[in-house]
């Protein structure tokens, strides 16, 4: 038998394990909820966006964030107000 060296490497599962990174600061619950306000109210400044999500769900997060979780569901700012945005319009 022939001796085992510490720089061997033990073969492990490849299995899929958790992905790294962090989570999101968005939970679902959240994200449905701006949703539907987006879709109810589109002409909403951001920052009272950021307040409805504050008190309806507990979320506090930035602007920016929210901008950017509000384009990730598929929406554009359009003369002022967010609208969906087609896969044919980019």
């Amino acid at each position: 038998m022939l001796p085992v060296h510490e720089t061997e490497v033990i073969p492990r599962s490849l299995s899929p394990g958790k992905a790294p990174g962090k989570r999101p600061k968005l939970d679902e619950k959240a994200r449905r909820l701006l949703e539907a306000d987006v879709e109810e109210r589109p002409f909403v400044k951001l920052s009272d966006r950021r307040e409805y999500l504050t008190k309806v769900a507990g979320v506090s997060v930035s602007e920016s964030t929210l901008s950017r979780v509000i384009r990730s569901m598929g929406f554009g700012r359009k003369k002022g107000r967010w609208v969906r945005v087609s896969k044919t319009s980019f």
